[in-house]
């Protein structure tokens, strides 16, 4: 019985890729984001500088172009009425991504998610001040989906989640029901119990339904 569906952000609830990616093009700082991202997979430096490197590029950018982002996010086809139909049942509902929350938490407002845990973007006044708080690492999603179900107080094995990318792969073998939505590589469908290979949220549905 699957009672808490726990979402991706990027590439799961929306079409785009990456939260973090999608503000290195609005302020053009994608050429430092992409030497730093290499600097990561390379090893050279932890998650933690990433992030707070990432940050730092866009320090005295306005919030409010940061909201038009969100605004003009993408859902992936069929959110909404996914959502609204996962909650007829009370089944519970939460994100978990490493995006950050300046673009998570409108998208999760707008469908109708109240539970968010994803990376923060310190902003004072209006503007961004180049700080982070880390709250979800790169493929380090275990940890934190086992404090989502303390939270809701649901069981690991009455978990679903819901995401595409290879950092999802660890939270894949800890729930009760994996599914892969257009995932990115053979990797992850592999891991995942259930694949989708559409752009079309509801297809999770009966798959979620059918463990009621």
């Amino acid at each position: 019985m699957i009672r808490l569906v726990v979402f991706d952000l990027d590439g799961t609830l929306t079409v785009h890729n990456s939260s973090w990616l999608r503000l290195h093009e609005a302020f053009n700082t994608q050429e430092k984001g992409r030497a730093y991202y290499d600097d990561y997979f390379a090893g050279r430096i932890t998650y933690q500088e990433w992030a707070e490197l990432d940050a730092g590029l866009w320090k005295g950018q306005a919030l409010s172009e940061v909201q038009k982002i969100a605004a003009d996010t993408e859902l992936m086809p069929g959110t909404l009425e996914t959502i609204r139909s996962l909650k007829e049942r009370n089944i519970e509902l939460a994100i978990l991504s490493g995006g950050i929350d300046i673009i998570a938490c409108p998208i999760a407002q707008r469908v109708g998610i109240d539970y968010v845990l994803v990376n923060k973007i310190a902003h004072v006044n209006g503007v961004l001040t180049g700080d982070v708080e880390v709250h979800v690492g790169w493929g380090g999603k275990v940890q934190e989906i086992m404090q989502i179900s303390k939270e809701f107080g649901i069981p690991l094995t009455e978990t679903a989640f819901v995401g595409d990318g290879k950092n999802d792969i660890p939270v894949f073998s800890v729930v009760g029901l994996s599914i892969a939505i257009n995932p990115e590589t053979e990797e992850v469908a592999t891991a995942a119990s259930v694949v989708i290979r559409e752009k079309n949220l509801r297809r999770i549905l009966p798959f979620i339904l059918n463990h009621q």
